[in-house]
């Protein structure tokens, strides 16, 4: 079976003449003065924000409801005598959501380097 070679420049063979003026057209719609105001992303950087204050709150509701629930089942099998679920699984599960949230937090300190805000 012969192998086909893809063409050096994959976005230009399939960049059609239509396509290239509708990116300019595109481009100059966005940086006319009526657009470049942005008044028309006002409501979307707030629904955003609105979004991602309900993601942080509903996050924090399912870690410390797993907390609980984990440690509901430790007490649970002590008392019956299981022992199926132990102190090193409830510190596991501590761990586990620390990590999650230390990754949000160097996530947002990353993002902060290059000047953007996330909170507020």
């Amino acid at each position: 079976m012969k192998r086909r070679n893809p063409p050096a420049n994959v976005i230009a063979s399939r960049l059609t003449p239509g396509g290239y003026l509708t990116c300019w057209l595109a481009l100059m719609f966005l940086v006319t003065p009526l657009t470049a105001q942005a008044a028309w992303y006002d409501p979307l950087v707030k629904f955003a924000q609105e979004f991602r204050t309900a993601l942080i709150i509903i996050g924090g509701v399912v870690a410390v409801s797993s907390l609980v629930y984990v440690g509901v089942c430790w007490i649970i099998s002590r008392m019956a005598g299981t022992m199926d679920t132990t102190m090193m699984d409830y510190m596991k599960h501590v761990g586990v959501i620390g990590a999650v949230g230390g990754a949000v937090s160097a996530a947002t300190w990353a993002y902060s380097l290059w000047g953007g805000a996330i909170s507020g």
